[in-house]
Order: structure tokens, then sequence, then C-alpha cells
């Protein structure tokens, strides 16, 4: 989902809080209906709820669309399509994250490695978290994760990697000491 989409849900969600805090303070009596239509149709708010009315429900249909555009392609979206010789291979999302944990976890340096992936637009995105053992390189071995996943997934799957990110998340405990590097 791009930005601009991201901005559009957000300014659907927030004319729907005004609306549903609204509708609330009308079910409880709060402002009364005949006040609140009477505001709503007098000069300058009658031109104000139409436009908000009208760009909601522009909105509503625009992320309609997108959801059914979606559906509509034929390979779901937790799943990448190659072409093969006889016909097409899907590689599931799920298959690619194990490949990626596979290589990942055979770092040394790290303790515990996950990954997710998702859809890019020229290839997978894949987003690794990563436990280090102390007195590690950690840009080093950052760099050698990204590397290491990125070449191992694509000559497994054949299937292109945008980028890949890694996110150290703590230090771990230093109970693994023969998969640590002394860095002499």
């Amino acid at each position: 989902m791009s930005i601009g989409d991201r901005f559009l849900l957000f300014l659907l969600s927030l004319i729907g809080l005004v609306l549903g805090v609204l509708l609330a303070l009308v079910g409880g009596q709060v402002i009364s209906v005949t006040w609140a239509a009477s505001e709503l149709t007098a000069q300058p708010w009658n031109v104000v709820s139409l436009v908000v009315g009208v760009v909601a429900a522009l909105l509503s249909i625009r992320f309609l669309v997108y959801r059914s555009r979606r559906r509509g392609q034929g390979v779901p979206a937790e799943s990448v399509l190659l072409a093969g010789d006889h016909g097409q291979i899907r590689i599931s999302y799920e298959t690619l994250r194990q490949l990626a944990n596979r290589r990942g976890s055979q770092l040394k340096g790290a303790e515990s490695f996950d990954s997710r992936v998702r859809q890019g637009r020229e290839g997978v995105l894949i987003a690794c978290w990563m436990q280090v053992l102390p007195d590690v390189d950690i840009a080093a071995l950052s760099r050698e994760a990204q590397a290491a996943v990125k070449e191992y997934v694509e000559q497994t799957a054949g299937v292109q990697v945008e980028r890949v990110m890694v996110h150290v998340v703590e230090l771990a405990q230093s109970g693994r000491a023969g998969k640590a590097w002394n860095g002499a």
C-alpha cells in the first residue's frame, strides 16, 4: 500500500471517527437530533457536510475497488508467481521466510533469527530480526546477514529479492559461545 493510499485511509478513518462520535452524542441525547439537523442544513455547514459526505463515499468506493482488484489478480498476496517451462510456479511467503531463517540462523554471532516476507515493487522485501551475541561487530554481522539472506533466497527459490532489512533487537546471553567468533 502506497503512502498516498495510507493517507487516504487515514482521512477516511478520521471522517468515520468524527461521524461515529457525533452519532454517539445524538444517540446519547447529548445533542438534539433537530438541532443537529438544523445546523447541518444551514449555511455554511450544509456545504461542509455535502463535501465531507462525497469525499467519504469516494474514499470508500476507492478502497472497495482496490481490495477487489487485488483479489482479482489470481495470485494470493502471500505467494510469489514465477513462470516455469510447463506452467506457473507459486512459492509461498512462508517458504521464503523459512529459507531466510535457515540461512540467517547459520551466521556466526547470530543467536536467534526471524524474518517476514512481503511484496515489493521489484521483488520481495525481507525484514529480519536477530539477537546477536556480545562482542560481535554488529554492523558487519548485519551486512553479512543482508548479503547472505539475499543471495540464498535468490539462488534457492529463484525469486528476485529487492531489499533485506535487518533489525538487531537485543544482545543475547553468551550461552552458545561456540557460535561466536573471537574477533582476533
